[in-house]
């Protein structure tokens, strides 16, 4: 292990070598008090301070409360990738072109685009994102995915119950304070993630 506090294991050598030599009274305890300054030195000296630890890129490591930030950037970088095939496809001459623009609009094509928002290699974000987006589907309100206003209340009342049991059911599969961290986040995260898929389906030209 590298020595932290060279000056003071110099200052320490130093007392060792006068003592050895024989020193008088007087030199060892000039000896002392330059070993007593030199630990007082190393203690004040402060200890660097440990990196932050960089996210991880393997890909099936335990999801991590960072990952929920790193997951969100990556769907605002998908669906910008996404709105951008609206451009493409106004471009297209030909039916070839017009197939490439809407290839370019699915999960895989934009998966890079993800990745590199979040910080990530596309095998670590594709699995955050598969994680994330099946726990939020379960931990989000009904009315995240449905207009309220245009169900009956019982009917709601049912698919909510539905929705906590399974969740009940998938949050033990995931480490406790990412659920904690998901919960009062889902309902927003569940509708940025139905507002790319709709963005999806624009540009595949099903609507």
């Amino acid at each position: 292990m590298p020595d932290r506090h060279p000056g003071a294991a110099r200052a320490l050598l130093l007392v060792a070598l006068v003592a050895a030599c024989g020193g008088d009274k007087s030199s060892s305890a000039d000896s002392a008090a330059a070993a007593d300054s030199a630990a007082a030195t190393a203690a004040a000296s402060p200890t660097p301070e440990a990196a932050p630890a960089a996210p991880t890129n393997d890909a099936a490591a335990p999801l991590t409360v960072a990952d929920i930030d790193r997951w969100q950037k990556g769907m605002e970088a998908e669906l910008k990738a996404v709105q951008d095939v609206g451009a493409q496809l106004k471009a297209a001459k030909t039916g070839n072109d017009t197939l490439t623009a809407m290839m370019n609009a699915n999960e895989t094509a934009t998966r890079a685009a993800g990745a590199s928002a979040a910080g990530l290699d596309e095998s670590r974000y594709g699995f955050i994102a598969s994680e994330l987006s099946s726990l939020t589907m379960v931990l989000a309100p009904v009315e995240a995915d449905f207009d309220a206003g245009k169900m009956p209340a019982a009917m709601m009342q049912s698919m909510q119950q539905e929705r906590d049991r399974q969740a009940a059911q998938v949050t033990p599969k995931y480490p406790p304070e990412v659920v904690e961290a998901l919960r009062p986040r889902a309902a927003e995260l569940r509708r940025q993630q139905m507002t790319l898929a709709g963005w999806r389906v624009k540009a595949a030209g099903a609507a």
